[in-house]
């Protein structure tokens, strides 16, 4: 019996310092391990991030859509706003949006997660590929780059 009590403290001790181990904060020279992500966990984080990218295309796009292109101008990445000038988007974009006509449908076609882009510095950016029907053409394309800019997805370039 007295051999049972032995053993039995014996685990309950090796048990309280794993437990101890467990809680026990780093040191100042240790710093805490984190598991690497898998594959699985990657590709739902980019999948995440295209999702919410796809959702700020579509409300940046229904900005333009209505006609507030200075607006649209406001919400787009800082290295958009560096080489267009508001002055140049809110002249052009009538001229282009004018000779469509009025959207009639959109739809997401495909949407791409990229680390980096040419030119770019690293970060998060996501390439939205729209089907588009305008008034005065049908079957048109829409592609909106965004970045994830100061906590939020931004336009980085746009084209039709």
């Amino acid at each position: 019996m007295k051999r049972f009590h032995a053993l039995a403290f014996a685990g309950l001790l090796c048990t309280l310092g794993a437990a101890e181990a467990q809680l026990k904060m780093p040191g100042p020279a240790t710093a805490p391990q984190l598991p690497a992500p898998t594959d699985t966990q990657t590709k739902e984080a980019q999948a995440a991030k295209e999702l919410a990218a796809r959702a700020a295309a579509e409300k940046w796009l229904a900005i333009v859509d209505a006609g507030d292109y200075g607006k649209a101008w406001d919400q787009c990445a800082k290295a958009f706003r560096k080489n267009v000038t508001r002055e140049r988007w809110v002249e052009s974009l009538p001229k282009t949006h004018g000779a469509l006509g009025a959207v009639k449908s959109r739809t997401v076609e495909v949407s791409s997660f990229k680390s980096s882009l040419p030119g770019m510095p690293e970060g998060d950016y996501v390439t939205v590929r729209f089907s588009t029907n305008f008034e005065k053409k049908a079957d048109a394309q829409e592609i909106v780059t965004l970045v994830f800019e100061d906590g939020a997805w931004r336009p980085l370039g746009y084209g039709v």
